[in-house]
């Protein structure tokens, strides 16, 4: 045998073998498998590409395979990250969002190999691709139930919190009017206004209570924003805590404060935490003051980019006096449980800020803190007036 008719025999097995790969190729429908060249161009379609993309090989073969991502992607120069890596490691693999034909979506799981010729020159790429949009989907349900569920927890631990403390307020108000009534039964004009004071105290009482019940009965969702004026909401909260008020002849000031798109049970709590906080970490006689600014689209973005650039925020700043603290741990402060100053100098459960970020957070909204060792704090709540 010549040594042509050996090169000719192999020749056509490897033209045979070429043949069978391609053909296995172009019959796989489970993933798209392309060919591309070194500038990314499209050389082949197999019926999976067709599949999963939407294209007839007329329609896309000697197009860049760019034309599969989405603009952000484009924008950000991805495609060619991706090429280079491969050119460069051997290799890229990547997962996101891809585009088809019609323009919807499918989440796309991809490696790019890179092609070399008999001098480890780079020639082109294969690409394959995976439709995986169930499994991408099936991971965000689960992701969005887990997330529904900590939502429920932190609504039951909240629910608790404002049984076990804030409905605390009433009561003890009805419960010092009880005791300085009896020192003044003898007296009638005393007598009928303690008996107005304990059944407006009740009344409240009972008005938090209901409002508690509802609570606990409705889902975390935007359903329960409603029209809410601040105003009402601050006068309800100073009116709660008139004791502690008169006891430490504290003066609270307020602007016209406006409305806003909220649950007005958990904006009270918001008051009411915030207050009672300046209340309680103070040494003189304490100075609250809510002042209210506007914020105009595009104005969000530098205090919370996360945030809806595209609407206008309510600020609300509330100033005091107090004890103040380091500017360093101004966000440990919304951290539960965790506290500053220990509970032998100032009582509190160390939940009331944690409480405070929740709620804001529930309401689309954002809180933070600046202060100073000694000389007062400041607590800053941005909320979305649409």
């Amino acid at each position: 045998i010549t040594h042509d008719t050996i090169s000719r025999k192999q020749n056509i097995a490897l033209e045979l073998s070429e043949q069978r790969y391609f053909k296995m190729t172009e019959e796989v429908q489970d993933y798209a498998i392309i060919l591309l060249d070194r500038d990314g161009t499209i050389l082949n379609w197999n019926k999976g590409a067709q599949k999963i993309k939407g294209y007839n090989d007329n329609e896309i073969i000697g197009h860049n395979f760019s034309v599969f991502y989405l603009d952000e992607d484009r924008k950000n120069k991805l495609p060619d990250q991706l090429r280079r890596q491969a050119e460069t490691e051997g290799r890229a693999m990547h997962e996101g969002w891809r585009k088809r034909k019609d323009g919807s979506r499918f989440w796309g799981s991809i490696v790019i190999t890179a092609l070399h010729d008999r001098q480890n020159n780079v020639i082109g790429f294969t690409k394959v691709t995976r439709d995986l949009t169930e499994r991408k989907l099936a991971e965000d349900t689960m992701r969005q139930d887990a997330a529904e569920l900590e939502s429920k927890n932190r609504q039951l631990e909240q629910f608790a919190y404002i049984a076990s403390h804030d409905l605390q307020e009433p009561l003890r108000k009805i419960q010092t009017f009880i005791q300085v009534l009896e020192r003044k039964i003898g007296d009638p004009e005393a007598r009928q206004k303690y008996f107005d004071k304990i059944n407006q105290s009740a009344k409240r009482m009972a008005e938090l209570i209901q409002s508690v019940l509802n609570y606990s009965r409705l889902s975390h969702s935007d359903d329960q924003l409603q029209p809410t004026d601040l105003n009402v909401i601050f006068e309800n909260v100073k009116a709660d805590y008139e004791l502690q008020i008169e006891e430490k002849m504290a003066v609270i000031k307020s602007d016209d404060l406006p409305s806003v798109k909220g649950v007005p049970l958990q904006l009270t709590q918001l008051f009411a935490n915030l207050i009672s906080n300046s209340l309680k970490f103070s040494i003189t006689q304490p100075r609250i003051v809510i002042s209210s600014t506007i914020l105009q689209p595009g104005e969000i973005e530098k205090v919370n980019p996360s945030l809806n650039n595209e609407i206008r925020y309510a600020k609300l700043t509330f100033n005091d006096n107090g004890i103040g603290f380091e500017q360093q741990y101004a966000e440990k402060i919304f951290t539960i449980f965790q506290r500053l100053n220990s509970r032998e100098e100032y009582s509190g459960t160390g939940i009331g800020l944690a409480l405070c970020k929740r709620i804001v957070d529930h309401h689309h909204g954002h809180i933070e803190a600046t202060s100073e060792l000694g000389k007062g704090a400041s607590f800053h709540v941005y909320l979305p007036l649409e």
